[in-house]
């Protein structure tokens, strides 16, 4: 009985070392958003501020490259300066940030940390 308590004790001190449980960090396709970083190697994302796009469109706006992504129902335009170089491994693409407050309560603006990419066929 007392193995068996270490053993508990030791499996939830492990986790609390690691940020908690793994699976909060990993989406519905087995994506792990820990292993993705913006362009300063700092993680970029989690499973609360990392969500797949219904679509996205690479292209320009104004003379500057931007990724067009719908999140929620929502286009939003992002500079291609947030795209992390490692692609996607679920084949979609992946919007990282925050849903910042306006004030309409039904209208956010993006707080963007980084994008992710599926990968290019050439």
């Amino acid at each position: 009985m007392r193995r068996r308590l270490a053993i508990a004790l030791a499996s939830l001190l492990a986790g609390a070392a690691t940020g908690g449980d793994v699976r909060a960090h990993v989406n519905d396709r087995g994506m792990d958003y820990r292993t993705f970083k913006d362009t300063a190697g700092i993680p970029c994302c989690s499973k609360e501020d990392c969500q797949p796009a219904e679509q996205f469109v690479e292209t320009v706006e104004e003379g500057k490259e931007v990724v067009r992504l719908l999140i929620d129902g929502v286009w939003i335009t992002v500079s291609r300066m947030f795209v992390v170089h490692a692609p996607a491994t679920d084949g979609r693409a992946h919007w990282c940030g925050l849903k910042l407050k306006t004030g309409n309560p039904r209208v956010w603006r993006p707080g963007t940390r980084c994008i992710i990419l599926p990968p290019r066929v050439l």
